[in-house]
């Protein structure tokens, strides 16, 4: 569930509908029924329009020539992440992307790399990525079949635009986030603020 805008919802707002669902699941009479309901608005384009917004936050990055596998981990991005990843121009390869409502993440995605470190090298691709079920996660297979995970990609973006001269005043982890990345960025000058689990706060 989304609030208006596409935000998520704060821990207040998730905690009253989750109220709300127990009191009604406890034998309490709904507080409104039938066309007080509300109504359900289904936009056809909206896989479109998301894809496209993708695109344009990447500034015009240019992917043309490049051999990219994602896994999508048969869950909310796979028809979006390939999509996206061709308008900037790759050739993709696509491992599980058949989503039946029951096969998110089965021996798949980033919570198991292994089929795409296989494909990477089976295709001789420049890198594959590979998603988790809700696609708030990922690992990064390079060219060599070398998996990258969360943590060591923080760092790798950071000491990045560090290398480009770019200011980086700090890095957003979590609590989870490896205490390695803390003290490598923190030989390199920047601080490792530790957020709590779940991209709504980071």
């Amino acid at each position: 569930m989304f609030a208006p805008g596409g935000a998520k919802l704060t821990d207040a707002e998730q905690a009253a509908v989750e109220s709300a669902i127990a009191a009604v699941l406890d034998g309490a009479p709904p507080v409104v029924s039938g066309a007080e309901v509300g109504s359900v608005l289904t936009d056809d384009g909206g896989l479109d329009a998301y894809a496209a917004s993708v695109v344009a936050c990447l500034e015009g990055r240019d992917l043309g020539g490049m051999r990219v596998v994602v896994d999508c981990a048969n869950g909310a991005n796979s028809t979006v992440a390939p999509e996206v990843l061709r308008s900037l121009g790759a050739t993709v390869s696509v491992l599980a992307a058949d989503p039946d409502g029951t096969n998110i993440n089965h021996d798949v995605g980033a919570t198991h790399p292994d089929a795409l470190v296989l494909a990477v090298r089976a295709n001789h691709a420049d890198y594959g990525i590979a998603l988790d079920g809700d696609a708030d996660r990922l690992q990064v297979v390079d060219a060599a079949g070398r998996l990258y995970n969360g943590d060591e990609l923080l760092y790798l973006m950071a000491r990045e635009r560090m290398g480009r001269d770019e200011l980086v005043p700090g890095v957003v982890g979590t609590l989870m986030t490896n205490m390695a990345v803390e003290l490598a960025l923190a030989e390199r000058g920047v601080q490792l603020v530790r957020a709590k689990v779940g991209d709504r706060y980071v």
